[in-house]
């Protein structure tokens, strides 16, 4: 199952979003999107944008695109992303190769 726990900038209250297994199209995609960011395909803003989707997409649209950039702090933004990403995918947490190649395009 995967998880992904956000707290609400206005009310302070901590929500964690739930979605059992992904379908192998979401594998898919998360592979394909680690596969951009390794290869530096993605940059910035664009980069950004396509994970968040991608995130959004995975959970079935329990919370918004809007909701995700205003209730995830930004030091915590590639690492939430990576994380889901991982959960998806099978990898272990503390592979941060994703989070330091999407921190780098953004730079």
């Amino acid at each position: 199952m995967l998880k992904l726990t956000m707290i609400d900038a206005q009310t302070k209250e901590e929500k964690t979003y739930t979605k059992d297994m992904p379908s192998a199209r979401q594998l898919r995609r998360a592979l394909e999107i680690q596969a951009q960011a390794e290869q530096g395909e993605m940059e910035g803003t664009a980069m950004l944008d396509e994970m968040v989707t991608y995130v959004v997409g995975v959970f079935g649209e329990q919370f918004s695109y809007d909701d995700f950039l205003d209730n995830v702090p930004s030091d915590k933004t590639f690492e939430t992303i990576a994380d889901v990403i991982m959960q998806v995918t099978g990898q272990k947490k503390g592979n941060d190769g994703l989070k330091k190649k999407a921190v780098k395009a953004q730079k």
